[in-house]
């Protein structure tokens, strides 16, 4: 019976290599990385989201409501009762082919400040998470409660007269968000980044454009 297991083992791990031989397992697409190298040494991404279109609607739960929501954004509350959000969108390169996803959670901080969280998932290549403090209201969140005076980033009434909006405000050097984190090609770097809005209003009651997300990185720490 031993003799009998082994050999039908054996005979199963050569059919399964012939197999793989005849039909190849699908590999990942990889788009070709599209890198610019600044003058001090490091690089340059420029990764880019259509707005609206580029944002996932959300799924029904469980029991089939669907969570509160402003748009397709999820709203929260954080421990502190101060509101939040959280948003998922179709990531581009700097040519417009989708590569991955992108999730932006966005919270109110003290002092009536705003900050954001980006993380970029490129399934060929790994993540990366950026950090930054926000000049203008970015999150749906924060209209639904204590919002702030002043038209909201993404409302046509802030684009009239306006076709781009830098929204990064800190919290590093120059102003520039800090890149905090990456897994994969991306694990182990530092550097900076900028979220720029190019927007106008819609036809609609809306607005449209890109958000673009300029990434600055240097040498593995």
């Amino acid at each position: 019976m031993a003799r009998l297991f082994y050999t039908c083992v054996f005979v199963g791990v050569v059919l399964t290599v012939l197999a793989a031989a005849v039909y190849p397992l699908p590999g990942h697409l990889r788009q070709r990385s599209i890198i610019n190298v600044v003058p001090d040494g490091g690089r340059e991404e420029i990764f880019a989201v259509h707005w609206p279109e580029d944002r996932v609607q959300l799924l029904p739960v469980a029991d089939g409501r669907a969570p509160e929501a402003m748009g397709a954004a999820a709203v929260l509350r954080g421990a502190d009762g101060r509101p939040a959000s959280v948003e998922v969108f179709r990531l581009r390169d700097a040519e417009d082919r989708v590569i991955g996803l992108a999730s932006r959670s966005t919270t109110a901080l003290a002092a009536a400040a705003q900050g954001s969280d980006w993380v970029l998932l490129v399934p060929s290549r790994g993540s990366l998470f950026l950090h930054q403090l926000n000049s203008r209201d970015v999150a749906p969140a924060s209209r639904v409660a204590d919002a702030p005076a002043g038209p909201a980033a993404e409302s046509p009434a802030f684009w009239q007269g306006r076709r781009q909006w830098r929204i990064t405000a800190g919290p590093a050097a120059g102003g520039t968000g800090g890149i905090t984190g990456g897994t994969g090609e991306f694990a182990g770097l530092a550097g900076n980044y900028d979220e720029v809005w190019q927007l106008e209003p819609d036809a609609g009651a809306g607005s449209q454009g890109r958000i673009v997300l300029t990434t600055r990185v240097g040498m593995p720490r």
